[in-house]
């Protein structure tokens, strides 16, 4: 318990006249003093301090006797007073993060070369965390997921798609490959929000979001998925992805 109301603001003379309260219930200002070996000049400083936050009250002005209030409405006025700073830092944070971003795409173009399947995976989910507006990608054969283990396989897309991102997806769809398979996977991502197109054949695997990031995604040929991903802060190189992506999406069919 101490280290409890240590933790949301209590002094530890505060803490002592708390639980002395909590244990005799009503005492006078002397008794809280000689118990808790506050001289009386300071206690009641402590006294205010308590009484203004709604921990105890004065139920008698001579000689002054205190007692506590409830701690289930005392500490629900604390839990109201975390929620609004908690609800005040996340718009803050918020704020500093869009001028952060804005900030970082007036700098210099930033290309990263991964060859490690566990450090792209990492980048794609990442590219779809800083997503706040849109999202346009190719999924491209050969895939890499469990078509009969779909749920929850992009929880980075879906939470960024329930915040209200936009996203589009074109998904190749070649001769000899498992179609029914890969219109599944198609068709579960448009069932969580994705708006989704199929093509016979799309040039790589990609992921551009809010026009200012992309990860293309390369593989050397049947079996060797995800053995090189190129990352790039770029507006200029994301624009032109995006017009790819639109003369694509032009031709694509319809799930």
């Amino acid at each position: 318990m101490d280290s409890l109301l240590l933790n949301i603001g209590f002094s530890h003379q505060e803490l002592k006249i708390y639980k002395l309260l909590l244990e005799k219930g009503e005492l006078s200002v002397t008794e809280i003093s000689r118990a808790t070996s506050i001289p009386t000049s300071k206690l009641y400083a402590f006294m205010d301090a308590l009484t203004d936050k709604g921990f105890c009250r004065l139920i008698k002005d001579r000689p002054k006797i205190y007692a506590l209030n409830s701690p289930n409405s005392a500490f629900a006025r604390v839990r109201d007073e975390y929620l609004q700073k908690e609800k005040a830092l996340q718009k803050l944070s918020t704020e500093l993060e869009d001028k952060f971003l804005q900030t970082q795409s007036n700098t210099a173009t930033v290309f990263k070369t991964i060859t490690n399947k566990t450090e792209i995976l990492e980048e794609y989910y990442r590219l779809f965390r800083l997503a706040k507006k849109m999202g346009v990608g190719f999924s491209k054969a050969p895939y890499t997921v469990d078509i009969n283990e779909l749920e929850n396989v992009n929880p980075s897309e879906e939470d960024s798609i329930n915040s209200g991102v936009e996203f589009k997806g074109i998904y190749e769809l070649p001769p000899g490959e498992d179609q029914a398979s890969i219109k599944k996977l198609a068709n579960y991502f448009k069932s969580k929000g994705e708006d989704v197109k199929m093509v016979e054949s799309l040039p790589f695997k990609m992921l551009m979001v809010d026009f200012q990031y992309v990860l293309i995604l390369l593989h050397g040929g049947a079996g060797m998925s995800l053995n090189m991903a190129l990352s790039v802060d770029d507006k200029d190189f994301a624009t032109s992805m995006y017009d790819l992506f639109n003369l694509y999406w032009e031709k694509a069919d319809v799930v």
